[in-house]
């Protein structure tokens, strides 16, 4: 697929992502030397999937919290456009975004500098973020702090394992820490995991959505799903 359609379906993918959903915890994360990116999250709302956009061959992006679709479109943008980090935060940080309401995290494969993230204080506790070089993650409306620190450190101390198992490990740390604090022993009641790969230049999205309250944790049926694609994969033990 050459670049320029590339971008289009990139574009179109984004325009099709359901735009009022709610995030608690994700993990956005690229692998620098594969060239690979991704984002896992969880939430207690419905269906969380439209907080994120994976830019093929360039980086991640999530708007979470009072999600905000103009926000997150403009982000995805400007680091398709190869913009500097930093920069595109700025933006997006943006009054006409209404930033106090939103939670920001996004990490670039172009740029070999640290993820970055924003927590706005108009967003219910627990809310933080926690860094590193090519990753982070980051969480709100949450039981407390060792959601975001598990999450960091399961992805973390994994480096070993591909990208795709690392997100899904964070995210069931997650879970384990408590997740939502809205979901009690649920957890989530939707969860996904996405995933650009350049060496099929294929698109990854699982996604477990619409739980009803009190139901089986989405988490738990999001592994179940990985499971079955890391399985029907010809490399797969």
């Amino acid at each position: 697929m050459n670049s320029s359609i590339r971008h289009w379906c990139y574009l179109a993918l984004i325009l099709l992502l359901p735009s009022d959903a709610y995030a608690t915890w994700s993990i956005i994360a690229v692998d620098r030397k594969t060239g690979e990116a991704g984002i896992a999250g969880a939430s207690c709302t419905s269906d969380v999937t439209g907080v994120a956009s994976v830019v093929p061959g360039k980086g991640a992006i999530v708007v979470q919290a009072a999600s905000n679709y103009f926000a997150r479109v403009q982000g995805a943008g400007l680091i398709d456009k190869g913009m500097p980090p930093d920069e595109v935060l700025a933006s997006i940080r943006d009054k006409q975004f209404d930033p106090e309401k939103q939670q920001y995290g996004l990490v670039t494969l172009y740029d070999d500098s640290a993820a970055l993230a924003y927590s706005g204080v108009s967003i219910p506790d627990w809310r933080g973020a926690k860094l590193g070089h090519d990753f982070a993650a980051l969480g709100n409306t949450l039981v407390g702090q060792a959601v975001v620190d598990d999450a960091f450190q399961a992805f973390d101390t994994n480096r070993d394992r591909p990208l795709a198992e690392r997100l899904m490990l964070a995210l069931n740390a997650g879970a384990k820490a408590g997740g939502d604090k809205r979901c009690g022993e649920q957890r989530a009641r939707s969860a996904f995991v996405m995933l650009y790969q350049p060496q099929s230049d294929s698109n990854l999205t699982l996604a477990v959505t619409g739980i009803k309250l009190g139901g089986k944790p989405a988490v738990v049926l999001l592994n179940e799903q990985f499971d079955r694609w890391r399985q029907s994969r010809p490399h797969a033990p």
